[in-house]
């Protein structure tokens, strides 16, 4: 099944624990984070469907945590999206995909996925255009 991207996906490294009432924690590692969802990859152990409390702790030592349905498994990531995300790690997750929004991988990635959605600091929604100088 393909799976349409709709959020930018900024990439994240850190380490990652799921856990869920009727599973053991699973160690993991974040690849990469949006408004919609997380992807993670080198488990511990095998995670199945389901709903997962996710914590993120960042290489910068930020903590995100978020509760989320497992959505995909393809080439060992796990494609999880987001049901909900508190106040604090939305905070986090805006600030990232704000700082993000100024790289030329997140041209690239506009361009790939032809998203249209870009959000300022505060997760408002902002209109882009691009204009060609000839």
């Amino acid at each position: 099944m393909k799976h349409k991207r709709i959020h930018v996906r900024v990439p994240l490294h850190g380490d990652v624990i799921l856990s869920k009432s009727n599973h053991p924690t699973i160690k993991a590692h974040a690849i990469d984070i949006s408004h919609g969802g997380v992807a993670v990859a080198a488990f511990s152990e095998d995670a199945c469907g389901g709903e997962y409390q996710i914590e993120i702790q960042t290489e910068s030592g930020l903590i995100i945590k978020i509760t989320a349905q497992l959505v995909r498994v393809e080439d060992s990531i796990a494609g999880f999206q987001t049901l909900y995300v508190d106040e604090k790690s939305q905070e986090i997750i805006n600030n990232l995909v704000f700082e993000y929004q100024g790289t030329v991988d997140f041209i690239e990635q506009l361009d790939e996925y032809n998203l249209h959605k870009v959000l300022d600091e505060e997760g408002n929604e902002i209109e882009i255009n691009f204009e060609s100088k000839i």
